[in-house]
């Protein structure tokens, strides 16, 4: 393997870990929630600091790449879109330590246990993670359409779970700093999925060149060509 191709796949295996990890990580905080499993959320708190030391390995990697090798259009996009994805990927990671500090709180999980559109978010959300950082892995172009497609699905799901708690705050109004805290999991859930979407739209970018990452839907009729 040539040195730069070398230099790649070491990237390439860095960010993989990194993404499982935070994958793994949002949905074991999303169970702990669940089954209010305080043990399950503290194992998310404890890999936080493991995803933010792939992130600063990783970054250190790329420059380095950047600045010693020289790359050619592809191998360029790929280091920059990898020190560009691996800030949403550490942000997935520091949601679900998060969430997994709010699992701790014994007051939820009764109010949670009521909202049954909880587990679909936090299943849909967690899809989109794992696709996206196998859309990345594997250089699918397209896998951002049906993670975009997903994403639309978890807004409305926060919209459905924000109605819900707004009509708990007016029935239980005691409840009412629980329910807020409930509000920001929703939050972070939804910002998780948005940036799940970040890291599947820079794939198109490393393979084509396009820049979706605001704009996603305007590479629906792209042309593919080099």
């Amino acid at each position: 393997m040539a040195p730069l191709e070398s230099q790649l796949s070491v990237i390439r295996s860095k960010v993989a870990a990194m993404g499982l990890a935070a994958s793994e990580m949002f949905d074991q905080a999303v169970q702990s929630l669940l089954n209010s499993d305080h043990n399950l959320a503290r194992g998310v708190i404890e890999r936080d600091s493991e995803v933010d030391g792939l992130e600063n390995e990783i970054e250190g990697l790329c420059l380095k790449f950047l600045a010693l090798k020289a790359p050619k259009a592809q191998e360029l996009r790929y280091a920059v879109a990898a020190t560009r994805l691996i800030s949403d990927i550490e942000r997935i990671a520091d949601h679900a330590a998060v969430l997994g500090r709010e699992s701790l709180n014994r007051r939820l999980w009764p109010i949670l246990s009521t909202l049954p559109g909880f587990s679909d978010m936090g299943r849909l959300a967690g899809d989109m993670v794992r696709k996206a950082v196998d859309s990345f892995l594997s250089s699918d172009d397209l896998s951002y359409l049906e993670i975009c497609r997903q994403d639309k699905k978890v807004g409305e799901r926060q919209r459905e779970l924000n109605e819900a708690l707004a009509a708990k705050v007016a029935k239980e109004p005691e409840k009412a700093p629980d329910i807020v805290s409930l509000v920001n999991i929703v939050r972070r859930m939804e910002r998780t999925a948005d940036h799940a979407k970040n890291v599947a739209v820079m794939v198109p970018y490393i393979t084509k060149g396009l820049l979706l990452r605001h704009n996603p839907e305007d590479g629906v009729d792209a042309d593919y060509d080099d």
